[in-house]
């Protein structure tokens, strides 16, 4: 018997919290920001426009390796995500310039009114996950339980739009099948990249 989700999503919750108190993290996270930007340095990551979040609570921060790829080519843009009202996502443009809002969870989102900021679709999506998992031969994503990057995921996928998603996690958070199964509404990812692994290998 599998432990229930909201069990399951609670404790690795706590672990993160943990975990970034820990003695171990550090060089954790700088080897995961090293593995997103070895990703992003393969010669078929052509991206032109990257969407990720703003990190929340004890989600890396991934700033630095994105702000680098950004600017490392020109026509290149990084885009934050922001909720809609039925419970999906749009994506805008964000430069270091951009001032952000607080939505009703408290993260830090971009505000459409801005000047300078456009509506865009991005062609890979950076995903922080809560725990991951290798199923089925595919990469899955255990979230914060609301759906809103499933839902938009299968909604862009829908209306036709190339892209591809990337969960952000640490090697810890791996998943068993033992503990989560993926549910038919969970959609699959592309890739998963860890502080010491860029999967699939």
């Amino acid at each position: 018997m599998h432990t229930p989700i909201d069990q399951v999503r609670h404790d690795l919750l706590q672990n993160r919290v943990d975990y970034r108190q820990s003695t171990a993290f550090e060089g954790a996270h700088l080897g995961l920001l090293a593995k997103l930007g070895e990703l992003l340095q393969r010669p078929d990551s052509n991206y032109r426009s990257i969407a990720f979040c703003w990190p929340f609570k004890e989600e890396p921060d991934l700033k630095a390796p994105l702000l680098q790829w950004q600017q490392s080519a020109p026509q290149r843009s990084l885009l934050l995500p922001k909720v809609r009202s039925d419970k999906r996502l749009d994506f805008y443009t964000w430069s270091e310039s951009c001032a952000l809002i607080t939505n009703a969870y408290g993260i830090l989102e971009p505000n459409p009114e801005s000047p300078g900021i456009e509506l865009a679709q991005p062609d890979c999506i950076l995903i922080p996950c809560v725990g991951w998992s290798l199923q089925k031969d595919c990469l899955w994503r255990l979230g914060y339980g609301g759906g809103y990057f499933d839902r938009t995921i299968a909604t862009l996928k829908n209306e036709g739009h190339t892209f591809k998603t990337i969960g952000v996690a640490y090697d810890w958070q791996r998943l068993s099948a033992d503990r989560w199964v993926p549910q038919d509404h969970d959609q699959a990812l592309d890739y998963v990249v860890t502080n010491s692994m860029i999967y699939p290998k």
